[in-house]
């Protein structure tokens, strides 16, 4: 069942197979004010409606969380306690999840691309409450200081590599 969903999932996003050779991805709008260079607007693109576009001060209205992450890179172990906000109080907070039909969102994939064009794809059930629970965070700052661009964190992954650095979008299947 896994790997039909994993299969399924990148089918219908065309994930490119790793950071080398990717393609560059269209930068996102940014909200007024908010200068093209700040690296910090998100697109979060969800089915049926207009894409939505989230700065920093967005995600500022949501609850806060920190989280000590460790995970191994290329250049060895990278720690670092990161604060933000969860990826599943972004989506609900914007009406982005199915509701009406029995665990709709279990149906649900998700993509977060970086500024470089690397993409991830998960199902919405790996950060839903009452499933997976996995605490994905968008942070917007690391050992106390602000991060250059908003950074999908992955906290439990041994490797990084599904960690997305400078996220300008995330879509919701």
């Amino acid at each position: 069942m896994r790997l039909v969903v994993v299969l399924a999932a990148m089918a219908l996003l065309a994930v490119p197979s790793g950071r080398a050779g990717a393609q560059e991805a269209a930068p996102a709008v940014q909200a007024p004010g908010i200068q093209a260079t700040d690296g910090r607007a998100i697109e979060l693109a969800v089915p049926g409606g207009a894409p939505i576009r989230l700065t920093a001060r967005d995600l500022a209205r949501l609850p806060a969380i920190e989280q000590e992450v460790a995970f191994q890179t290329s250049q060895g172990l990278s720690r670092a306690r990161y604060r933000g906000v969860l990826l599943w109080d972004v989506l609900e907070a914007n009406h982005a999840l199915a509701t009406g039909g029995h665990h709709d969102e279990l149906r649900q994939i998700f993509s977060v691309t970086g500024r470089d064009g690397y993409r991830i794809v998960f199902s919405v059930g790996e950060i839903a409450p009452d499933f997976g629970s996995r605490a994905m965070m968008i942070a917007t700052a690391a050992d106390g200081k602000p991060l250059a661009g908003l950074r999908l964190i992955v906290p439990g992954d041994r490797r990084g590599a599904r960690s997305v650095r400078d996220v300008v979008k995330i879509e919701v299947r």
